[in-house]
């Protein structure tokens, strides 16, 4: 089967159309890498952002361990760590995600997923359960894992993070 000159130059088309909706898709909607690090980059876009989140995520984790992800907050929160920063606070169970802002009166539920995305382009932290606690430091996030067998006296700040 041969083709004519306007199918070669229509297949060329969708070729060139279909690489550049890959193109835009890595470069406006996937979100930017975000690798592990000694938290210098995550202090430094903390200490000079408009603009912070927090991610409590309590899905399946114990009672005792969603009391402790959402003090964790409150206690970083409590300390003046976001000062003068618009704070998008998430929280999620399984039933999904309530978002309360201080930019903003009101709150909205969205995905677990969703809520992921609008943290995509500011810093944040997340408080997750694990087996154990631990922190993990990354470019434009903090992880802290509020384990089994945290208590109150247990640490949980982003001091960690300053240099």
């Amino acid at each position: 089967m041969k083709l004519s000159e306007n199918d070669r130059k229509a297949g060329f088309a969708l070729l060139v159309l279909a690489a550049l909706g890959a193109a835009a898709y890595v470069f406006f909607l996937s979100e930017p890498a975000d690798l592990p690090s000694d938290g210098r980059e995550l202090y430094y876009l903390l200490k000079n952002a408009g603009r912070a989140g927090i991610l409590y995520d309590v899905r399946q984790g114990s009672e005792q361990q969603a009391s402790a992800i959402y003090q964790c907050g409150v206690d970083i929160i409590s300390k003046g760590r976001f000062a003068g920063i618009a704070l998008e606070n998430i929280a999620c169970d399984e039933s999904g995600c309530l978002s309360v802002s201080t930019e903003r009166n009101g709150t909205s539920r969205m995905t677990y997923e969703q809520a992921k995305r609008k943290f995509s382009s500011i810093p944040y932290i997340l408080i997750k359960p694990a087996d154990s606690s631990s922190y993990q430091l990354f470019q434009r996030h903090m992880e802290i894992s509020i384990g089994k067998n945290f208590t109150n006296a247990s640490r949980c700040d982003i001091s960690a993070t300053e240099s």
